[in-house]
């Protein structure tokens, strides 16, 4: 690998079909939303994973599964994946109000 280059990964993600959140595939616990805690696969592995994870989606517990690239440190690689991870990139409900702003009214 040359410096510079950054080791590419995959988790599975999926949307929960109970409530739609976004989840990520755990081999040995089954769904979680953290990504940190997601299953880390490269090549046939992963191929494996996305596998395993369909059988969820068979039993109707997840719906969209499929496999994301990430960074060693469980970042994905996308802005889209990215979004999902992290939550959205604006602020939003009670975080979007001004704090301690007396002039502002809804």
């Amino acid at each position: 690998m040359a410096d510079g280059d950054v080791e590419v990964y995959r988790v599975v993600t999926a949307n929960r079909l109970r409530d739609g959140i976004i989840v990520y595939f755990n081999s040995g616990s089954g769904w979680t939303a953290d990504i940190q805690a997601a299953t880390v696969a490269a090549g046939v592995e992963a191929d494996a994973l996305v596998a395993a994870a369909e059988n969820d989606a068979r039993a109707n517990l997840v719906v969209g599964v499929y496999a994301i690239e990430i960074t060693g440190d469980h970042q994905p690689l996308t802005a889209r994946e990215r979004i999902r991870a992290d939550g959205p990139s604006i602020r939003y409900g009670d975080d979007a109000l001004p704090a301690n702003n007396s002039d502002f009214e809804i």
